[in-house]
């Protein structure tokens, strides 16, 4: 074996071995969820295990050098570079959820992208942004008056919105982040010039039905306005 395909092959056996341990820090660390639905997180454990598998292999040819004489191709430099990049951009890139910066386009005032499930007769004080724009989809905003609405999400306002006027928001994932979908429920507060856009807050008040963005809908008539953390989970799944 030559020095340049010796040392392409140490490179690819540390790509490999990088790979199953950046995935595993990220089910360890519980950061895996900022990327996919928990219901995937099941093929994060089987590509970590397969690279620590592929990563093996490499190794034993490293021991065992008449193992690369079997091998009916060589890789060449760039294919190494091309393969590295995905590690090098998910160690130079801190891991982190979705945010007001990955708006782009705005947040519809209606269920769009939002699934049609029922919500399981779950009492108005125990619904989400997601299952209550389900129940917004069934009925006319009127129906929802004086209803307690007490939701977490972030704050998100566009130029139309009124002084007094915000969307609390969160994102849904049907299956990765590629395909994340941002929500939101229109509210009306006092306060809201004391919040900072796209700071997590925990809302609490009573829906009315009232022009909103030239829309009537059910707009969150705010009795409380609480700045809280991020929330461990901070998507919600179709």
């Amino acid at each position: 074996m030559s020095a340049r395909d010796s040392r392409i092959n140490w490179a690819k056996l540390l790509i490999l071995l990088g790979m199953g341990v950046y995935l595993t820090q990220l089910i360890i660390s519980g950061n895996l969820s900022n990327y996919i639905n928990q219901r995937f997180g099941w093929l994060a454990y089987v590509g970590a295990g397969i690279f620590f598998l592929l990563a093996l292999v490499s190794l034993w040819g490293r021991i065992k050098p008449s193992f690369h004489a079997h091998q009916h191709y060589r890789i060449g430099w760039d294919i190494v570079l091309i393969a590295a990049f995905p590690l090098a951009l998910a160690l130079l890139i801190p891991s982190r959820s979705l945010g007001i910066e990955a708006i782009n386009g705005g947040i519809s005032l209606r269920p769009v992208g939002v699934g049609n499930a029922a919500t399981f007769a779950r009492s108005p004080l125990d619904r989400n942004i997601l299952d209550w724009l389900r129940e917004y989809s069934r009925a006319a905003p009127a129906e929802f008056n004086d209803q307690p609405v007490d939701v977490i999400g972030f704050v998100y306002r566009e130029p139309v919105h009124a002084a007094d006027e915000f969307m609390v928001s969160r994102f849904t994932m049907s299956c990765c982040v590629a395909d994340a979908f941002p929500i939101g429920m229109p509210a009306r507060a006092d306060a809201i010039d004391a919040v900072t856009v796209g700071s997590w807050v925990r809302v609490q008040g009573r829906l009315n039905a009232a022009n909103f963005a030239g829309e009537l809908l059910p707009v969150i008539v705010v009795e409380t306005l609480e700045q809280v953390d991020e929330p461990d989970q901070p998507y919600l799944y179709p």
